[in-house]
C-alpha cells in the first residue's frame, strides 16, 4: 500500500489521532527532528504528525489490516483529501509534459465509478507528479491503478508531439483532445450521472461551449487551477499521463544514439542541470535536434542564439473536412466513425473511402491532394485498423519515417492480421512498428488471442473478424484490397486506401 499524508490538522486532532493509533497497537517512537511532533509505529508503517499540520503514513509493504484501519479512522476525523463523489461516475483529465523541453505532451483522461474512490484513494497515496521518480515509480503506481480496470478504472491517452508543439497554438489542439475524450467516455455513462474535472490550462471557445452542453444535460463540470491537489479523479488522469510519459523519457535515456560525451537527456525539464548541460553538448557537436526535442522553446533559443518569440499557429485541425453529421453528433458527445465521411475542399465531394498516396490523402473524385486530413483525424478519431497487406507493404513504417501522416495514432492490429502476417516480412513490419511506439510516435494495441482464430477461416469470416475490431474501436481502416474496401464502405466504416 502507499502511503497517506493528511493536511491542516489541528493540534487537539492530532493529539486525538495518536490516541487512537496507541489504543489499537502502535507503539510510539522518538521523534527525529525539532519539525516532528511525534511518531508511532506498525510492523512497517511509521505515522509522523509534523508541527506545521501535517500527519505522513509511510507505505505498508506487508498490507498490515492495522495500518488500513488507522488510516480509514484518520479519514473519519479530518476526511479525506479530495472532494467526496457527488455524482456516479467520476472523469478527470490533466496533462504532463507541457512545460518541458524534450518529449511529448501527454494528455490523459480517466473514469472510474464512485464506489471504487476509496480503493483508488489508498493506492496513490501521497505520490506528487510534480516530483522526480524513475520511471519503474510510476509504472507500479499505474499497474495497481490498471488491475482495477474489472471495477469500472478506465483511461484514454493522447500525446502531442514536439514538432505540433513547435508549430501550432497548443491549447487549441488540447481543447479537441479533451472533447474527444470526453465523448468516447460519454458513451459509456450516462452525462447526467458524471462529474468531470480538469485543470483550466486556458481552454477555448469550442471546449467551453461543449462543457456548457454537457452542464445542461446534467453533469458537474469543475474547470479549477491545481485540480489534481483537490479531485482524485484529476490526480489519477495526472499520474497516468506521467506514466505514459516517463516510459518514452526511458526509452529516450536508453538509446545510445541520443547520448552525448556519455551523458542522456535526464528528465526534459529545463531546470534539470543534466538535461540543460545535454542540450548544449548536442547543440554544440553540430548535430541537428533530434525529433523530440522542443525546439520552439525559449531555452532553445537561447542556446542558438536567437532573439524574439517563436509564432505560433492555429493548428490545421480542419472540421469543415469532416461531415456535418460527424460533428453534430461530437458536439453532443458521441463519437461514432460511422457518421464520418471527409468532404473534399476542392470539389466539394462527400467521401466514405479516399484515396492515400505519398503519405498524403487523395480525393477519389477529383483526384487532387486534401491538406490536413492526416493531422484531422488524428486528434478528432486517432485509431485506425490496418489489414494484412498493409502490414506486408510495410506502409505504415514508411510513412512514419517520411512523411508521418500516421503520426499519433493508436494502430490496433487484430489477432487474424498477426496470425496472417506471422512471416518474416511481417515480423519485420511489427519490429518496425514496435519500434515507433517505443519512440511514442504511435501507440499499438494487440487485442484478442492468435490462438483463438481458428483454421480454414473463410475470406468472408476473415474479413468480418476485422470489421468487428473497426467498429469496436471506432478506428479509420486502411486497406489496399478493393474487395475489402467495398465491404468496409458498406458497413459506413470510413477507410483510407492505399
Amino acid at each position: 500500500m502507499q502511503g497517506r499524508t493528511w493536511k491542516n490538522i489541528e493540534i487537539d486532532t492530532a493529539e486525538e489521532i495518536k490516541t487512537h493509533l496507541l489504543e489499537n497497537g502502535g507503539v510510539e517512537e522518538e521523534v527525529k527532528s525539532q519539525h516532528e511532533g511525534w511518531q508511532v509505529k506498525f510492523s512497517d508503517c511509521t505515522f509522523t504528525y509534523y508541527k506545521k499540520g501535517t500527519i505522513y503514513s509511510t507505505p505498508s509493504n506487508s498490507n498490515d489490516l492495522a495500518v488500513l484501519e488507522a488510516w480509514k479512522q484518520i479519514d473519519s476525523v479530518v476526511g479525506s483529501a479530495y472532494a467526496l463523489p457527488t455524482k456516479d461516475f467520476l472523469i478527470g483529465l490533466d496533462e504532463t509534459g507541457k512545460g518541458e523541453v524534450i518529449g511529448h505532451t501527454v494528455l490523459t483522461g480517466v473514469i472510474f465509478p464512485k464506489e471504487i474512490f476509496d480503493k483508488v484513494d489508498l493506492l496513490i497515496g501521497p505520490a506528487d507528479t510534480k516530483k522526480r521518480h524513475e520511471f519503474e515509480y510510476w509504472d507500479k503506481i499505474f499497474r495497481k491503478l490498471d488491475q482495477f480496470r474489472s471495477l469500472g478504472f478506465d483511461f484514454i491517452t493522447e500525446k502531442i508531439p514536439p514538432w505540433h508543439v513547435d508549430k501550432y497554438n497548443l491549447n487549441k489542439i488540447m481543447d479537441v483532445v479533451y472533447q474527444k475524450i470526453l465523448s468516447i467516455f460519454l458513451r459509456r455513462a450516462q452525462i447526467e450521472d458524471c462529474r468531470i474535472v480538469l485543470d483550466d490550462y486556458g481552454i477555448g471557445r469550442t471546449l467551453k461551449r461543449f462543457l456548457n452542453f454537457l452542464e445542461m444535460q446534467g453533469a458537474e463540470v469543475v474547470v479549477t487551477t491545481n485540480s489534481e491537489d483537490k479531485y482524485l479523479e484529476a490526480k489519477t488522469a495526472s499520474l497516468t499521463s506521467k506514466r505514459t510519459r516517463e516510459a518514452v523519457m526511458k526509452a529516450i535515456n536508453d538509446k545510445p544514439e541520443f547520448q552525448i560525451d556519455s551523458l542522456s537527456i535526464g528528465s526534459g525539464n529545463a531546470g534539470d542541470k543534466q538535461t540543460s548541460e545535454w542540450l548544449k553538448k548536442w547543440y554544440a557537436s553540430g548535430e541537428q535536434w533530434p525529433w523530440f526535442v522542443k525546439k520552439s522553446f525559449k531555452t532553445i533559443w537561447e542556446i542558438e542564439g536567437k532573439t524574439g518569440k517563436p509564432k505560433k499557429v492555429i493548428p490545421p485541425i480542419k472540421e469543415e473536412l469532416l461531415s456535418k453529421d460527424f460533428i453534430e453528433e461530437f458536439n453532443r458527445g458521441n463519437l461514432s466513425v460511422k457518421s464520418l465521411f471527409l468532404v473534399c475542399s476542392h470539389c466539394g465531394a462527400i467521401n466514405k473511402a479516399i484515396s492515400y498516396a505519398i503519405s498524403k490523402a487523395k480525393c477519389p473524385s477529383c483526384n487532387k491532394f486534401i491538406d490536413d486530413v492526416g493531422i484531422t483525424l488524428k486528434y478528432y478519431c486517432s485509431y485506425s485498423v490496418p489489414d494484412s497487406n498493409i502490414i506486408m507493404r510495410g506502409l505504415l513504417s514508411k510513412d512514419l519515417e517520411n512523411k508521418r501522416f500516421f503520426e499519433g495514432f493508436t494502430i490496433v492490429i487484430p489477432p487474424v492480421v498477426r496470425r496472417e502476417c506471422d512471416n518474416s516480412g511481417g515480423k519485420k513490419e511489427f519490429e518496425r512498428l514496435a519500434k515507433f511506439a517505443s519512440m511514442g510516435r504511435i501507440k499499438l494495441e494487440e487485442p484478442g488471442k492468435v490462438e483463438d482464430i481458428p483454421e480454414g477461416l473463410s475470406s468472408l469470416e476473415r474479413d468480418e473478424r476485422i470489421m468487428e475490431y473497426v467498429l469496436e474501436y471506432n478506428a479509420v481502416f486502411i486497406t489496399a484490397d478493393n474487395q475489402m474496401k467495398a465491404q468496409a464502405v458498406s458497413k459506413d466504416v470510413f477507410t483510407i486506401f492505399a
